[in-house]
């Protein structure tokens, strides 16, 4: 099982990670072009190798110009929605705001959604955010643990004025965390840093792995120690030594699947999710057709309902609904709020999602856009975008079907 070691002795911060993903051999053209399907201008990227007390390391800098909109969780998740994102990507990014919004709402006293980002809502650290996924994405998604971290000390400034260090929200968010001060340093773990370590790693307790590749990514300031952040790209071994593959055997499978609930299906590998699910019999239709799209609110990934034949022969509905793990207690307590259901039932699964892309092919009718799904590089489905076809199709007075078919025709033809 491929997993990566986050070591924090130094704090981590958005730029240090994008600089350690790198150095520890994300390729970065792919890298950049991933982040250009967040189609989001207003920054420059520069990359350059320094030297922090002796360690080599990359540093990462992304330069944005003019003032930032104080952007709300809304105005993120608009900007992610459109993009043209990796979905691992995407679904990680959108993670980590939304853990940074509900830390910023219970320090702040206010709702998620009601959050003024600040400083984690500006174009730089939205593609730090992102930036760091793809690193994640790029070399393979691992299972990510993280050492105990040095949170550092003293006060900073924030948009609310003077505030202790570390700062309440990346308090929030390192809860279950084991972390340490070594004085006043200042600010070494950033809030962007913290909602990372969050969304992709837990503590390491007593991981055991055979390191392959190390990488170092550069923080901006001079400390007593190598302001760097270490990660290390490897295989995870069992006590006896040997490698352990995803979701384990025998002995092995009991120590990594100890607990139950959350914790089980984490330490199990790849990418891990929830699905809640419950029978009603006495709940209006029309409440149902509302309960959907709330459930996407707050952080479902796919929600539906299917008809089902309950005792007594009463018609029903079951409705589910498929989360990431964080967003478990949300979705639990949107069904109880909005249906009639008195008992879910929960478990953990495993989804593998398609990589995709997004071109705009030119056919006689017009550019239309088109998602290419494709998995170890074979192209696995190809579909158009509706509202462009449906456009293109109005416009030249033909059939929907053809602009579908000749959009189709064209990626065959080049083969995109």
């Amino acid at each position: 099982m491929k997993v990566a070691y986050i070591e924090g002795f130094a704090g981590a911060s958005g730029d240090m990670f994008l600089g350690a993903w790198l150095d520890v051999g994300a390729p970065e053209d792919r890298w950049r072009e991933i982040l250009g399907g967040l189609q989001l201008g207003g920054y420059v990227l520069s990359i350059r190798r320094v030297t922090k007390r002796g360690i080599s390391a990359l540093k990462v800098d992304v330069e944005s110009g003019g003032e930032q909109p104080h952007r709300r969780l809304a105005d993120i998740l608009q900007i992610l929605d459109r993009s043209t994102l990796p979905q691992a990507v995407r679904e990680r990014a959108i993670q980590a705001f939304r853990l940074l919004a509900e830390a910023e709402g219970k320090v702040h006293g206010t709702s998620p959604e009601d959050v003024h980002f600040h400083e984690v809502g500006a174009v730089d650290a939205i593609v730090d955010i992102v930036g760091a996924m793809a690193g994640w994405y790029l070399l393979g998604m691992p299972e990510c643990f993280v050492s105990p971290l040095e949170v550092g000390g003293g006060w900073t400034v924030s948009a609310h004025g003077p505030i202790p260090v570390p700062a309440p929200v990346t308090v929030e968010l390192l809860k279950g965390f084991p972390v340490y001060s070594s004085g006043l340093w200042g600010e070494t773990v950033t809030p962007t840093g913290a909602a990372i370590l969050r969304t992709l790693s837990r503590p390491a307790g007593g991981l055991r792995y055979v390191a392959e590749a190390v990488g170092y990514g550069a923080g901006s300031r001079e400390l007593r120690v190598p302001n760097v952040l270490r990660i290390q790209v490897g295989e995870r071994v069992s006590e006896s030594g040997k490698a352990v593959q995803p979701g384990g055997s025998g002995i092995e499978a009991g120590l990594e699947m100890e607990g139950s609930g959350a914790a089980a299906v984490e330490a199990g590998g790849g990418d891990r999710y929830f699905v809640v699910e419950t029978n009603v019999d006495d709940m209006s239709p029309e409440w149902a057709g509302y309960l959907v799209p709330r459930l996407l609110e707050v952080g479902a990934l796919d929600a539906w309902i299917v008809p089902i034949i309950m005792k007594k022969g009463r018609p029903g509905m079951e409705i589910r609904a498929l989360c990431t793990a964080d967003r478990l207690e949300a979705v639990k307590e949107e069904i109880f709020a909005q249906s009639s259901s008195i008992g879910v039932r929960e478990y953990g699964v495993r989804r593998e999602a398609l990589d995709r892309r997004t071109e705009t092919v030119v056919t006689p009718y017009g550019p239309v856009r088109v998602k290419i799904a494709y998995r170890h590089g074979r192209v696995m489905n190809v579909a158009p975008e509706y509202e462009d076809c449906r456009l293109r199709a109005e416009e030249y007075g033909v059939p929907l079907k053809w602009v579908y078919q000749e959009v189709v025709r064209q990626v065959g033809s080049k083969g995109l």
